[in-house]
């Protein structure tokens, strides 16, 4: 059974050769999606699917790695691919190849090239609650200030802390960031996959917190393996930050695990009135 989208969410999903015949059984247009760059995958294959989804009706936001694009050349033909498809926001980041394919060795650079080519594009940026695996905090922070002001919404790495995010929401305000922020919090997954991501990721802390706390409430089995549910610190995070101005709503990394998807999305807090709408074209600021 499928579900029909709900408000103030946003499910990120990988590029997939079946995505674009599941999805829909799971998940109806126009649901907000974003999709992933992988770098085995690469840009090109974002891009394609991204379109694919959004003639299907759906609000998509593809995401654009800067190391793996070749050249400006291949940037702008992207995004006027992008612009003829209708679709007018990305989220940017770095990506993981360790060495750039082309001239964007972060997202900063890429971001200014999108905005020359057309201001119009609303663009997402990353935020780090938790930090980065690799960046020390002076360095996030310098990278933030010099794309904040052209960034018009931020999504946060996952977290299994609900006082985490809302202090990190705290820090962003008390800096002067005022950009909407799609919460990350992590859809059913198995632990296994959980466990290898959040190391690789830099997700400790609240991972750790989990695991010695709530992590056992939160689990669930399927076949052989023990899956994580995170219907519970969503509550939380909810209940933390429901009348926040800068939260935007939750960004869901589903794994494209997209059989547990109905599930899931039934049981999520239902939008206060007021608040952000799925798929807004965010302002610069709030």
């Amino acid at each position: 059974m499928s579900t029909e989208p709900v408000a103030s969410v946003r499910l990120e999903v990988v590029p997939s050769a079946e995505l674009l015949s599941q999805l829909p059984l799971m998940y109806k247009a126009p649901g907000s999606l974003s999709v992933t760059c992988l770098p085995h995958h690469g840009p090109a294959r974002t891009v394609a699917a991204s379109i694919e989804l959004a003639q299907l009706g759906y609000h998509t936001v593809p995401h654009l790695a800067a190391r793996s694009i070749a050249s400006q050349a291949e940037l702008h033909s992207f995004l006027g691919q992008l612009q003829d498809a209708g679709i007018s926001e990305l989220f940017l980041v770095a990506g993981d190849r360790r060495t750039p394919t082309g001239p964007y060795s972060w997202s900063g650079q890429l971001l200014e090239d999108v905005k020359a080519f057309s201001p119009e594009f609303s663009v997402g940026i990353a935020g780090y609650p938790e930090g980065h695996p690799v960046l020390g905090a002076a360095e996030l922070t310098r990278s933030l200030d010099a794309k904040a002001a052209m960034a018009s919404s931020m999504v946060t790495q996952m977290c299994f802390s609900a006082d985490a995010i809302s202090d990190y929401l705290a820090t962003l305000r008390s800096s002067g960031v005022e950009l909407p922020v799609w919460v990350g919090v992590p859809g059913p997954v198995s632990i296994k996959k959980l466990l290898a991501l959040g190391a690789r990721l830099g997700v400790g802390r609240s991972l750790k917190l989990a695991r010695g706390t709530g992590m056992a409430r939160a689990l669930w089995r399927q076949g052989d393996f023990l899956h994580y549910d995170s219907n519970r610190l969503i509550r939380q995070i909810h209940q933390r930050l429901g009348n926040d101005p800068l939260f935007a709503g939750f960004h869901v990394y589903t794994f494209n695990n997209l059989h547990r998807l109905p599930g899931m999305l039934g049981s999520l807090p239902v939008p206060k009135p007021g608040a952000l709408p799925a798929n807004p074209a965010y302002p610069a600021t709030i």
